[in-house]
């Protein structure tokens, strides 16, 4: 079955998750040290670390779409929560990508 649109998602969101990690990782971790000191941007980079981990799974996840679907879905949605939890507003737009994803993915046959 062709699953263009949820590919075409899965990538966008994780593309997005990559950026929100990376944003979180490099400029709000320095600009929380030169603030806060070093305790909140180690904090702030393992949080940046995690969210390109999420990203990272949805978007592998995304290229096996074909030949699994119903574990490929629940791994984007595992994904786009992940990665909600990890950077919240930052990672907001991919973890939204990627759950529609896994969601159209379960949900077509």
């Amino acid at each position: 079955m062709n699953r263009t649109p949820e590919t075409i998602l899965g990538i966008l969101g994780g593309i997005f998750g990559l950026l929100g990690g990376i944003f979180t990782l490099v400029i709000l971790s320095s600009f929380e040290y030169i603030i806060s000191g070093p305790g909140i941007s180690t904090l702030l980079a393992g949080l940046g670390v995690s969210a390109i981990l999420a990203s990272t799974v949805g978007l592998t996840a995304t290229v096996y779409i074909n030949q699994k679907p119903k574990a490929i879905g629940i791994i984007l949605i595992i994904s786009a929560i992940w990665l909600l939890i990890s950077i919240s507003a930052f990672g907001i737009i991919g973890a939204i990508l990627l759950g529609i994803a896994g969601i159209v993915t379960l949900i077509r046959k």
